[in-house]
């Protein structure tokens, strides 16, 4: 049986109140691997993922919301062009 590929992203912030990742387009896609991400986020962060907001940009450039309750991923909600500006500028000063 082939290995299964897992998702390969980068955490590019961590305040207070979000989470912004950023999806390698290696492996499976952050997209595509939510449930596992979100889980090994929760795990690795102290404190977990506890009221922040987990924000994610895609493979193309895009940033949506992963949805959580109580370290668990429920669903996806897609960002506002406010958002996409915001968090773009969140980046524009982040080493990837």
């Amino acid at each position: 049986m082939p290995k299964q590929q897992l998702s390969n992203y980068c955490v590019a912030e961590i305040t207070d109140t979000r989470i912004i990742l950023v999806d390698r387009d290696e492996g499976r896609s952050v997209t595509n691997d939510a449930e596992r991400v979100v889980r090994q986020l929760d795990e690795s962060i102290r404190g977990g993922i506890g009221h922040r907001k987990v924000y994610y940009r895609d493979t193309d450039g895009r940033f949506d919301e992963l949805i959580t309750e109580g370290g668990r991923f429920v669903r996806f909600s897609p960002c506002t062009e406010g958002q996409q500006h915001q968090l773009s500028a969140a980046l524009g000063t982040v080493s990837l």
